[in-house]
């Protein structure tokens, strides 16, 4: 008896038995083979924009794919677009600086033919 359970648990469980007919209606039919299948485990989040949101909301958590669920790429993320700010500020600090010389010495070359005229 306890091996029939062991098999009963680790069975591969059909995530389509979760949804409702309705939810199962309104997903395309790649997404319905990829779960019957299992080469889907989850509704792609692009696919849960496009559903109307009283069938989305019927879908449940463990099955609906969210935009951020790696932890990883977010983090690489933040950090290339904290980097590309930090770039532009100094780039913009750098091209002021460089005005700033160029505008002394004709400023300062200015004066010299003023002064010695």
């Amino acid at each position: 008896m306890a091996q029939v359970a062991q098999a009963d648990e680790s069975a591969p469980t059909n995530p389509l038995d979760e949804l409702p007919q309705e939810v199962i209606d309104a997903l395309p039919a790649d997404i319905v083979a990829g779960l019957e299948d299992g080469s889907l485990e989850k509704i792609p989040s692009e696919t849960m924009e496009q559903l109307q949101d009283s069938v989305a909301d019927r879908v449940p958590d463990s099955l609906a794919e969210s935009a951020g669920t790696d932890p990883g790429l977010t983090a690489v993320i933040v950090i290339i677009g904290v980097l590309a700010v930090a770039g532009a500020v100094w780039g913009a600090i750098k091209g002021f600086l460089k005005v700033a010389v160029v505008l002394g010495v004709l400023a300062a070359a200015a004066w010299f033919w003023y002064v010695n005229r």
